[in-house]
């Protein structure tokens, strides 16, 4: 018990953090709550350019995931990175990263495509530490119009974290749902494989997605 309350005291002083961060710049924070058949997730990804002619700008991210059973499952991983953008969706990223593993310095790239419907980030990053990890994150979403208040609302997110001795952990996320005044529900399922020999462990449930900011 102890140890969730503190994940979770970690997750809602980073969203305090976040709020501040963000604010100066009026960005919206989409937060997505998942509840599966053996844990639950909430998950916060959000970039903006501090202004629309700057090529500098701030990116944040953090997922918690809280285990109904093992608390030793439970994880928190949190990210916040400035970005430089030398050429149009092309970033070059530094900053911060904290999980249980503690804090780290982070770099990494990010590509990023985004339009009405399509949503494309791919980015790979380093922990610059002594035995260093990598990671390479990849989200997809799409979000086609199917009536004039209804939207089709799909998504996968995938990460590889490894270091010199192979994988640390690997997730793939898949959401298929709609889309109604700007809030996203549906369906969830989400796939994980620990180790360097890993075995695929499932967990389906439901999903709601909503900008609160």
């Amino acid at each position: 018990m102890i140890r969730t309350m503190n994940i979770f005291k970690l997750y809602f002083l980073s969203i305090i953090f976040t709020l501040c961060a963000v604010s100066a710049f009026s960005q919206p924070i989409p937060v997505e709550l998942t509840g599966g058949n053996k844990y639950g997730t909430i998950n916060i990804s959000l970039g903006k350019n501090f202004t629309q002619e700057s090529k500098f700008g701030f990116f944040h991210m953090n997922t918690i995931q809280f285990d109904y059973k093992d608390e030793n499952k439970n994880s928190f991983i949190m990210q916040d990175l400035l970005y430089y953008e030398p050429l149009k969706n092309f970033r070059i990223a530094t900053g911060a990263a904290y999980s249980k593993g503690g804090f780290n310095y982070t770099s990494g790239l990010q590509y990023l495509y985004t339009d009405k419907k399509l949503f494309i980030l791919l980015a790979p990053r380093i922990n610059i530490e002594r035995n260093p990890t990598y990671d390479i994150m990849t989200i997809v979403q799409y979000r086609p119009q199917l009536s004039e208040k209804l939207k089709l609302y799909t998504r996968f997110q995938m990460l590889n974290l490894f270091n010199s001795e192979g994988n640390i952990r690997s997730y793939q996320w898949l959401r298929l749902g709609l889309e109604i005044n700007g809030t996203q529900f549906g369906l969830a399922a989400n796939l994980d494989e620990y180790g360097q020999n890993p075995k695929v462990e499932y967990n389906y449930g439901v999903f709601i997605r909503r900008e609160i900011f």
